[in-house]
């Protein structure tokens, strides 16, 4: 299933004034501001991204790296413009198999040996695709780096695309169609994107089993030599290497591996859907109904990016968060609840998903809206939202400390053209954050009066108590 861009933060504690454990000091609350704003550090809001540096590859690729020495492994990753978006229309499915392929034949070796040598490397080769755009990636211990390096570059000048290996694919995806159709997240999520994009390619989520009696390796190839490009995207390497060595290494790996320029899959981010929906997707039979509750909001370059952050930390991301703490911990209606933001060049919704037992589906979903609803009409109390800003604070904070994630901010900053000390300024943001902003947000992106609802469950048990949500559509359970 294609891979969403789904923006969640971890919790993690932060330096708040709490009580301390019996018999040990008080910790001392210097150089702690509120100020009516989170209570974070300054050395905290003061905290500046480790700075990247910037090269050109003889193949035209923009290099970003992060030097570290503190443990003795390098992480390599590069754009290209294959993605699901891609696809040649009517064949949902092309980049997949293009990015599976790529990987299980070259003309000096098959795949079992591709496998084998990246296991005794200890490495980690590989090459995939999402709904933008796709990635090659290699992570190795420092002194086995160049070996597996050679493998993916390797895969990318010199695939085969065997003919049996792309067979054995087609095999294994209409064995997982069939799997989806008793897996209700599966089902929720197809149709949900088919509600959302119901006229463009961001509808499918996953080939089909019509789409797949049509792939043919020379669709792959066309595929392949169309856009395993480097053609101008990004590349980053991380970790145990100074940027001399990183030059050196990818151009005499990657010097020939060459493209030009690609623009970027263009679609329109459409506006919330006005109506209220609920799609049913009968299930017989079911002891539980899962629960996909969303509408389109924003990308990732809107400005109010950073309070949807906050707001979905106080509403859904994590066990701190109101619904989990109202629908699963109070009610105990399921095990899990949560939700997020999908937010990119071309995906914009607002989500939130849980699986409840069928005959709590109607309290669930009632609660589940209340919640949205409260957000929306009621400011959020100064220690709730102090707490969310906190996390995501502390969550950032802690992610400094992998060049990996380092890597990753820079290479985000990059790819959506964020001013350079967008990350240097990112924790005084959060902690900028109020609860006018999150009520502010709520109303505008959170859907309540417009929700779309979609239900996978047992109809004859749920069908009629849906219809007090809103009017119901049956869909079929087959999403292909």
């Amino acid at each position: 299933m294609r891979k969403r861009f789904v923006l969640l933060f971890a919790i993690a504690a932060l330096a708040a004034a709490q009580t301390p454990p019996q018999g040990q000091p008080a910790q001392s609350l210097k150089g702690v501001v509120r100020l009516n704003k989170a209570p974070v550090s300054n050395s905290v809001l003061a905290v500046k991204l480790p700075r990247a540096v910037e090269r050109k590859l003889a193949n035209g690729a923009k290099l970003l790296v992060v030097e570290s020495h503190r443990v003795p492994t390098i992480t390599f990753r590069m754009t290209i413009p294959s993605g699901d978006l891609r696809d040649p229309e009517g064949l949902p499915g092309v980049a997949t198999a293009t990015a599976a392929l790529i990987q299980l034949g070259t003309k000096t070796r098959s795949a079992k040996d591709i496998a084998d040598a990246a296991a005794d490397l200890g490495a980690t080769v590989a090459i995939n695709v999402g709904a933008e755009n796709g990635f090659v990636a290699v992570s190795a211990l420092t002194e086995n780096f160049d070996a597996a390096l050679a493998i993916l570059t390797d895969e990318l000048l010199n695939p085969t695309f065997p003919q049996d290996e792309l067979d054995k694919w087609k095999t294994r995806q209409r064995a997982a169609i069939e799997q989806s159709k008793s897996q209700p997240g599966s089902l929720a999520n197809e149709r949900l994107m088919k509600v959302l994009y119901p006229g463009d390619a961001r509808r499918f989520t996953r080939p089909t089993v019509e789409s797949l009696g049509k792939i043919t390796r020379d669709d792959l190839i066309a595929h392949y030599k169309k856009y395993y490009v480097p053609s101008g995207e990004w590349a980053g390497i991380a970790g145990d290497i100074t940027p001399q060595q990183a030059v050196a290494k990818l151009d005499k790996a990657l010097g020939e591996w060459k493209g030009g320029p690609m623009e970027r899959a263009a679609l329109p981010l459409p506006a919330p859907i006005a109506e209220k929906k609920v799609y049913l997707i009968p299930r017989p039979n079911s002891v539980q109904t899962m629960l996909f509750v969303a509408n389109l909001a924003i990308d990732r370059t809107s400005p109010d990016y950073i309070p949807c952050m906050v707001l979905n930390q106080v509403l859904g991301a994590g066990p701190s968060s109101r619904l989990f703490r109202n629908i699963r911990e109070e009610k105990g209606y399921t095990y899990g609840i949560g939700s997020f933001f999908s937010a990119s060049h071309t995906l914009n919704y607002f989500g939130a998903n849980t699986s409840v037992r069928t005959e709590v589906t109607e309290p669930a979903l009632a609660e589940l809206l209340k919640e949205f609803g409260d957000i929306r009409d009621r400011a959020v109390p100064a220690g709730e939202l102090d707490d969310a800003k906190s996390a995501i604070v502390a969550s950032f904070v802690l992610g400094l400390e992998r060049s990996g994630s380092v890597l990753g901010s820079w290479m985000t900053q990059r790819e959506y053209g964020f001013p350079e000390d967008y990350w240097d300024t990112y924790a005084a943001k959060v902690s900028a954050v109020t609860a006018d902003d999150i009520q502010r947000v709520a109303k505008k992106y959170i859907p309540l009066g417009n929700v779309q609802i979609i239900a996978v469950g047992d109809a004859s048990k749920i069908g009629e108590l849906l219809k007090k949500f809103g009017p119901v559509e049956e869909a079929p359970p087959d999403a292909n």
